[in-house]
């Protein structure tokens, strides 16, 4: 009993063995740095497409001023996560993209806060220039950020 069991272990360490040497060589054999491979399920052709085709999201800059400055916690959060509070400054600056949704937590003050959005970069659309949001004990949306 003991020698099966020792003859099995030799066996399932020497297919260990095998099956990471052949993964590892088949990975170095596909290692291209410039390339991608897309297959397509219609024809089982490849088509190699360079990576410097592929478009970098482009990125768009907010900033948005906190006018009733004496109320400072409030939290900027940007698809959900927050980005800041105007704790240290009146102003926040707010780094973009495409489709990115821009909400105001002004849930700790019961008072009526304004935040203005008092610079965008050339390349945004949405939201405008000097538009001012209210929110008194809620959490409200600035706007989807939509890119020229």
């Amino acid at each position: 009993m003991k020698s099966t069991f020792n003859k099995l272990e030799k066996i399932i360490i020497i297919l260990s063995i095998l099956s990471i040497s052949f993964l590892l060589i088949i990975q170095f054999l596909n290692y291209d740095d410039n390339y991608t491979i897309y297959t397509s399920r219609f024809n089982n052709k490849n088509r190699f497409i360079p990576f410097s085709n592929t478009e970098v999201p482009e990125k768009g800059i907010v900033i948005l001023k906190n006018i009733t400055s004496i109320y400072n916690e409030i939290e900027i959060l940007l698809n959900g996560d927050s980005v800041g509070n105007f704790i240290n400054n009146d102003e926040i600056k707010i780094y973009v993209y495409d489709n990115d949704i821009i909400e105001i937590d002004g849930t700790k003050y019961s008072e009526n806060l304004n935040i203005k959005v008092v610079g965008i970069s050339n390349n945004i659309e949405t939201p405008k220039l000097d538009t001012i949001l209210t929110t008194s004990q809620s959490i409200e949306i600035l706007g989807k950020v939509q890119l020229k």
